[in-house]
């Protein structure tokens, strides 16, 4: 992943960390309710929360005017991952509209996306990454709320924490023990000194335990 975007979404995860002004996004659905769902709705739940979540850290960032939240709010269902930009890229800045917002000329940017964007956010060296960035964070934390909701739903009241390797990996997760936790107490991610772009880290069925369970 280029360094443009890692270094963005370090600064991206700051500006949010100062800015936020509650808690995380809570539940659209508790676990009971949760673990009964088929596959498929699932995967729609998780996907409403990432969704609510995008929205929240959209108007917190300060990188997008407050007059265009409705309007971002009706495109971020098109996301879908890096490559999936919710933008129209049908109507574009000219040469000379970029440089007037000092923006890399290389850069194809979005009109409808340099329209919703504050100076801040035009500002950044590649003001493209910013939406995939809150992707991106919200996708692996909702992801692992819900893999803890699962696991006690299948009796599991040990886990552990496991990272996914390699250099996007944080220096703290990379240090760490890999203890054994009580599913109840297990530490809130990202782990605390985490100096990853955004926390990919996972909660994973202690072993022995999964094996009893699984019989």
């Amino acid at each position: 992943m280029a360094a443009d975007f890692l270094e963005l979404a370090k600064k991206v995860r700051e500006v949010l960390a100062t800015r936020r002004t509650g808690e995380d996004v809570k539940s659209l659905i508790d676990a009971a309710n949760y673990v009964v769902l088929n596959p498929n709705e699932r995967k729609d739940m998780l996907r409403k929360e990432i969704l609510t979540g995008m929205i929240r850290d959209i108007e917190e960032s300060g990188y997008f005017k407050q007059e265009k939240l409705s309007h971002m709010e009706k495109i971020i269902p098109k996301i879908g991952g890096y490559f999936t930009d919710p933008f129209s890229y049908n109507d574009c800045l000219s040469d000379e509209e970029k440089a007037a917002l000092h923006i890399n000329p290389e850069l194809k940017i979005s009109r409808e996306m340099a329209e919703c964007m504050s100076e801040k956010g035009l500002a950044e060296k590649d003001p493209r990454h910013i939406v995939p960035i809150i992707y991106y964070m919200n996708l692996f934390a909702v992801s692992r709320k819900y893999k803890l909701m699962e696991l006690r739903s299948r009796g599991i009241t040990k886990v552990k924490i496991v990272n996914m390797g390699g250099d996007l990996d944080c220096e703290k997760i990379k240090n760490h023990d890999g203890g054994i936790f009580s599913i109840d107490e297990v530490p809130h991610l990202p782990l605390p000194g985490c100096d990853a772009a955004y926390c990919r880290c996972d909660f994973e069925a202690y072993k022995e335990e999964l094996e009893q369970v699984m019989g």
